[in-house]
């Protein structure tokens, strides 16, 4: 698939070409949905950023004044990870932690304490060391601070006063939509489609899961 965006006088002008799942044949349009992977990650840093604003955060504060129950392999090194350094990918965390804790949700709280003990791939400040572990965790400090689950956080700080209809973060909200499937093959072969559509669990969601059309942030058609 091919997509592009043109601005013209003021006016944004939207073009898209290929399919969404070529066993099926069905086509793309400039309202199909695509899982966005790791763009998820802005999504999640600009509440951070919304929260830091309104007083309710401090970038600079250990990660442990408001999860108390985070902590790394390193119990010295773990008051010394803080917001900005895991919004920075300088936490020292490593990339990935992958673990299904479940549809419910509780699965970001699960998640942080499931990750207790993670390693460090280096000290932290001292490098960058890009980490999926580390937006989680901030989904977690989202949900504590707001009191809402990661996904309604983002419902209603983000999505809805911006009127992005066609951004969700779970599957079923994506069948209301044309939702693109994933395709796998070797380099220089036809691509086929992926075995299963969504391969992520749900506390994936802070890091990867943000599904959306990919050109433009735009509102109610």
């Amino acid at each position: 698939m091919a997509f592009g965006v043109i601005l013209v006088d003021g006016d944004v002008h939207e073009l898209v070409g290929g399919v969404l799942h070529r066993g099926t044949g069905v086509r793309a349009t400039t309202d199909s949905v695509f899982q966005m992977g790791s763009i998820a990650k802005v999504y999640t840093a600009t509440l951070i950023m919304q929260l830091a604003d309104a007083g309710r955060l401090d970038l600079d504060a250990p990660v442990v004044d408001v999860l108390p129950e985070f902590s790394v392999a390193d119990p010295e090194l773990t008051g010394a990870i803080t917001i900005r350094r895991l919004l920075s990918h300088t936490s020292g965390l490593t990339c990935d932690f992958t673990y299904d804790s479940g549809r419910g949700d509780d699965c970001l709280a699960r998640y942080v304490e499931a990750a207790q003990g993670v390693a460090l791939d280096c000290p932290p400040g001292e490098a960058l060391s890009y980490s999926s572990i580390g937006y989680n965790v901030l989904g977690r400090v989202i949900e504590v601070l707001t009191g809402k689950v990661w996904d309604e956080a983002l419902k209603d700080m983000l999505l809805d006063p911006l009127g992005l209809d066609h951004a969700v973060t779970l599957p079923e909200e994506a069948l209301r939509f044309r939702a693109a499937m994933s395709h796998l093959g070797e380099p220089g072969q036809d691509s086929d489609p992926a075995p299963s559509w969504d391969l992520m669990p749900r506390s994936a969601g802070p890091y990867g899961r943000v599904i959306a059309w990919p050109g433009t942030w735009r509102g109610s058609r």
